[in-house]
This record gives C-alpha cells, sequence and structure tokens, in this order.
C-alpha cells in the first residue's frame, strides 16, 4: 500500500481507497496476532510477553484512530488519567492493544455524529459514543460470537466483542456495557493487575 501511495497518478479517491486498504490490512494482521496470542497463552512463559502501559497503549491507539474518526466528522475526546492516578504497570501489549482497539473501532463504525471519547484512570479505561446504540434485548448476546450490532452496517464479522470477552475472560479483566442517553455506548475495561 505504501508504495501505491506513492504513485503520483493516484486521484484523491483512489488515495483514500488505498489507505482504507492498507488499514484493513493492519487490523487483520492485529486479529490474526491475537488470536494466535491467545492460542499460546496457556502454554507460553508470561515473562515473554511483550508488555506496555495503559496510557502508551492509548496514546498509539487515538493517533492511529484520530484521522479516521475526526475525517468522519467526528470529535474525538482523549482524557489520560489524571496526574496523581499515573502507573507504570504494564498488561500484556497485544491484548489491551486488542481490547482498546476493537472498541474504537465499534465506536466508530456505529457512530455517524457527535463524538467517541477515550477516558483513562488507573486500572481501568472507557470508551463511550454518540452512535446508534444496542438494543437493551441485543446487550447480552454482543459479547457472542458473529453477532453484530445494526446488520445493515455490512462490515465486520461480528469477532470484535467476542474477542474483547475472551481476551478479558483470559486477563482477569472484566468488560460492562451500559447504554448512554438519549443513545450510545460505554463500554467500561477494569483491568487486574494480578494476571501476569
Amino acid at each position: 500500500c505504501e508504495l501505491l501511495l506513492e504513485n503520483p497518478a493516484l486521484d484523491q479517491r483512489a488515495r483514500r481507497q488505498v489507505e482504507r486498504i492498507g488499514r484493513a490490512c493492519e487490523e487483520m494482521r492485529d486479529l490474526v496476532q491475537t488470536f494466535l496470542m491467545l492460542a499460546r497463552t496457556q502454554r507460553e512463559d508470561p515473562a515473554m510477553t511483550p508488555k506496555a502501559t495503559l496510557v502508551g497503549v492509548a496514546e498509539q491507539l487515538i493517533s492511529q484512530w484520530r484521522d479516521p474518526i475526526e475525517s468522519k466528522g467526528l470529535t474525538l475526546t482523549y482524557n489520560p488519567p489524571p496526574e496523581e492516578q499515573l502507573s507504570d504497570i504494564r498488561y500484556n501489549a497485544t491484548f489491551l492493544h486488542a481490547v482498546m482497539g476493537n472498541l474504537l473501532r465499534n465506536a466508530l463504525h456505529y457512530t455517524d455524529e457527535g463524538f467517541i471519547v477515550l477516558t483513562l484512570q488507573a486500572e481501568s479505561f472507557t470508551v463511550e459514543d454518540s452512535g446508534v446504540g444496542i438494543p437493551e434485548e441485543k446487550r447480552e448476546a454482543m459479547f457472542e460470537p458473529f453477532v453484530r450490532g445494526n446488520e445493515q452496517r455490512g462490515e465486520g464479522l461480528g469477532l470484535g466483542l467476542s474477542l474483547v470477552q475472551r481476551i478479558c475472560v483470559n486477563q482477569g479483566w472484566s468488560v460492562e456495557l451500559t447504554p448512554m442517553e438519549p443513545h450510545g455506548c460505554r463500554f467500561s475495561v477494569t483491568l487486574n493487575v494480578v494476571k501476569p
């Protein structure tokens, strides 16, 4: 994709399509890496797993998702933890990146106007959006594989939230979905520092 983007003959529409293909390839690579990591966690030495802080992963994802979110006309707000709550606790980088990244991706996908907010606390974070929300009767099922929100949206396989749930269970973390008023979602993830 990088070579294609260097082609001066590409018009703006083609350039956006190549950028979208590049993002999709990165997301697929991350998804495969996450599934491989989940499959290996029972046999792998936790000391060999790449680690990262909550703030480090959040800042990386904010820089990755800012352009796609803002180019859709949405407001992206990042609230790092207060200075007194800054922590050097390190988590499984692949898993934390997958959980937070999936929640941000879903917020972008299901929000047509308004905002997306990522807020960090010492050992937790929330992703809030002003999107279409999830009907009460579907909320519990949203963490099952192949279940998607608004079916007319066409993208995605319905694996994101089931992957988030599976990672959280694997790591001893928790994820909670609550509705926002008048519409939208709030996903709260609490990280357990006991799990290596």
